[in-house]
């Protein structure tokens, strides 16, 4: 009985420091995943573009097709531009004519222009003549009353007068007219600008008959074939952005607080999990919807049971991924995600 105690006490030693062990290792465990989390709800993501003409028309040139790759500038599809030629040259005809009015009219209003200061000239010499005339019958007056001039010359300076007089008016009056009849070509001005500003947008208009990839991407989603009427802002198809690859992972709130953008993170695609993918954090979600405490008809809505268990929400995390692999990028891939620092 005495050689059973030493072997008891012995195992229930052992038994103690295997418990103690556990704990101290559950907790390094626990704050490994607390600093360094780690989440297996997570996929693979990247921006797309729905290619939508900005002009209508039928698709005669579809160059490419389905999951193929393209580089950006690439033309995609070609709408008939056959229309949008002839409303370019109506349009250059616009502003052709106009421009020519312009210049015809310019030309006018430069002569009347020049008229006009001939005008002006004459009303400047038949002030100068009717001073003259004034003064000369100014000084005549008090001469011929000594008897010292004639009353025939008093009447000559008079009458030069009273010529000098009308000769004035009529010099203002062809002044003015001459001035009103110089026309403003700021109204055909306007027009010119008018029908440039049209003639652009047929340019414009032309232009996006050819439609080029946005960005270095993949097509999918094509469904069409050259001969399709493609209407403005319907998609045709669309490219996957090849140039920027995201995974979005899904953390519990209570992972949130050691997670910040620039942290450097490592996914693993389910696709081949022993090749590391590196990337980092680029945003944090501000919020998801709750299931519970939304309203409804415009009352708050609140559950009348009690989930005494309560499990912890799950916001996404966007992560830029750096120099993925091609192979592995696939919009809804799943990924795991594990926080390196």
């Amino acid at each position: 009985m005495k050689t059973m105690e030493p072997r008891r006490i012995g195992g229930l030693s052992l038994l103690v420091l295997s418990l103690v062990a556990c704990a101290v290792l559950g907790v390094l465990v626990l704050n490994q995943l607390h600093m360094k989390p780690r989440t297996e709800d997570a996929y693979v993501a990247a921006d797309i573009v729905h290619l939508a003409p900005e002009v209508s028309g039928r698709i005669v040139s579809l160059p490419v097709k389905d999951n193929q790759y393209v580089r950006r500038g690439q033309i995609l599809f070609i709408i008939d531009p056959e229309p949008y030629e002839y409303k370019l040259q109506q349009a250059q005809a616009q502003v052709d004519g106009l421009q020519a009015q312009l210049d015809v009219q310019t030309n006018q209003v430069s002569s009347q222009m020049s008229q006009a200061g001939a005008a002006e000239s004459g009303v400047s010499g038949a002030r100068a003549r009717l001073a003259l005339a004034q003064a000369t019958q100014g000084r005549l007056e008090p001469l011929a009353r000594q008897g010292f001039v004639t009353r025939e010359a008093l009447d000559q300076a008079r009458t030069s007068t009273r010529s000098a007089e009308v000769a004035l008016q009529q010099a203002l009056q062809s002044a003015l007219g001459a001035k009103q009849a110089v026309r403003s070509v700021a109204p055909l001005r306007a027009d010119l600008a008018a029908a440039q500003a049209v003639l652009r947008e047929a340019q414009r208009e032309l232009r996006q008959t050819t439609v080029r990839a946005p960005c270095d991407g993949i097509v999918t989603d094509l469904s069409v074939a050259s001969g399709e009427y493609a209407a403005v802002g319907r998609p045709v198809f669309t490219v996957i952005d090849n140039e920027h690859w995201w995974v979005v992972a899904n953390f519990r709130e209570t992972q949130l607080a050691v997670l910040r953008p620039g942290q450097k993170v490592r996914v693993y695609a389910m696709a081949q999990p022993d090749r590391p993918i590196e990337g980092v954090v680029d945003s944090l979600n501000a919020g998801v919807i709750p299931d519970e405490g939304m309203s409804a008809d415009g009352l708050p809505k609140v559950p009348r049971s009690l989930n005494w268990v309560r499990i912890a929400q799950r916001f996404p995390v966007r992560i830029l991924l750096q120099n993925p692999p091609a192979s592995l990028m696939r919009i809804g891939a799943t990924a795991v995600v594990v926080v390196s620092q």
